[in-house]
């Protein structure tokens, strides 16, 4: 226990100086030249989730070889930005409540300037892709209808392609997208990727000052590792109603035109989205808690956790920043009852005491259900 709590103070301590430099850097409108000692999570713990954590400072330096990037994005995915781009315009056109989301909101607007680039004739083509997809894809929701994670995933691969001729592309959508292709890329595409570039050269900038930091919080807190080569972010001026979602195969997209997700709020939103890689080993430790109370883990706990963490990583080093469940009103979702427990059990951890497993029991036996509830 002495140890956790001597290595919880170590983070605290480079949290705060974080803090300090950040302060004193945003006022001289410099960038911060020293290097942040880090945790190299890979060394911190044996197999067992219960094993007390050794730790070992490195000074990251990126330009050696040996420490990959913590984020990959990527901004000129061609095909994956004009499918989403046709997709909420879609569910624009069926009139589907989320549509009024701010991450989606001004789509149907976007379209209407961009028709002054376009002839009739053009328009006419195009708003038959957007019907299309208002009578398919646009019906479906991104995170959790097949085929459609399987398809942003092709998508994604086929990156800036000319064509989507032998792509894994369902040749249905294919067909549509490829008649609309010509049409974006005269009206909207240009912009759709600067507003892309120049969000990632602003998130890049945090991640550059904060990221080290808020990885060594998070890996720490949830004992588990980050990939070595860096998580992918696919970036898009359009994503769903959230802005950003995570699906199969640790996809993960960010809208770059969502007012929810500027400055340190896109820097919280990729930790937030990376960490749902984790979503399968917390599941099991949550629910192996659970089966030592014969309860049932409560559906949406792994997620106010990522919630509630990242926030919190984000918190500490960046004066003033209210994490984005707080913000824009996550925990009035249904979420309320949870985030009381992790203000009791899990923050205290987070601040050095106890074990993980022993703050994921304290959770579930607050907020577990008898299986005859489930």
């Amino acid at each position: 226990m002495k140890q956790r709590v001597l290595e919880l103070v170590w983070i605290n301590a480079v949290f705060l100086t974080m803090s300090l430099s950040t302060c004193a850097h945003s006022q001289l409108g410099l960038r911060s030249k020293w290097k942040l000692a880090y945790f190299d999570s890979s060394a911190l713990y044996s197999a067992s989730s219960n094993a007390m954590p050794i730790v070992k400072a490195k000074t990251p330096d990126t330009t050696d070889g040996k420490w990959g990037a913590i984020f990959v994005f990527r901004t000129d995915e061609f095909w994956l930005n004009l499918h989403h781009f046709l997709y909420v315009l879609g569910r624009a056109e069926n009139k589907e409540r989320d549509t009024s989301r701010e991450a989606v909101a001004s789509a149907p607007g976007d379209q209407e300037r961009g028709f002054e680039k376009l002839s009739a004739k053009e328009q006419t083509i195009w708003r038959g892709a957007v019907s299309s997809y208002a009578a398919g894809p646009s019906k479906k929701d991104l995170v959790f209808d097949d085929p459609l994670p399987a398809l942003t995933d092709a998508l994604a691969r086929a990156d800036d392609l000319r064509s989507l001729t032998g792509s894994k592309v369902d040749p249905g959508i294919a067909a549509i997208l490829q008649r609309a292709a010509p049409l974006y890329r005269k009206a909207w595409w240009k912009k759709h990727r600067e507003a892309n570039r120049n969000w990632q050269k602003a998130i890049q900038s945090l991640v550059d000052r904060h990221g080290a930091t808020v990885l060594a919080f998070v890996t720490n807190a949830y004992m588990l590792q980050w990939p070595a080569t860096g998580f992918p972010v696919h970036v898009s001026a359009y994503s769903n109603w959230a802005g950003a979602y995570s699906t199969t195969g640790d996809l993960l997209v960010v809208s770059s035109q969502s007012p929810g997700l500027q400055a340190t709020y896109g820097l919280e939103t990729v930790f937030h989205e990376g960490m749902h890689q984790w979503d399968g080993q917390v599941s099991e430790a949550l629910r192996e808690q659970a089966r030592k109370v014969n309860k049932v883990a409560p559906r949406g706990l792994s997620h106010a956790l990522i919630c509630f963490t990242a926030g919190e990583a984000v918190r500490r080093v960046v004066p003033g920043h209210v994490p984005y469940a707080e913000e824009f009103g996550v925990w009035q979702r249904g979420l309320g009852p949870m985030k009381v427990a992790l203000e009791e059990f899990w923050k205290p951890y987070l601040d050095g005491h106890g074990t993980r497993d022993e703050a994921f029991a304290k959770l579930i036996k607050r907020t577990a259900i008898d299986p005859a509830q489930k």
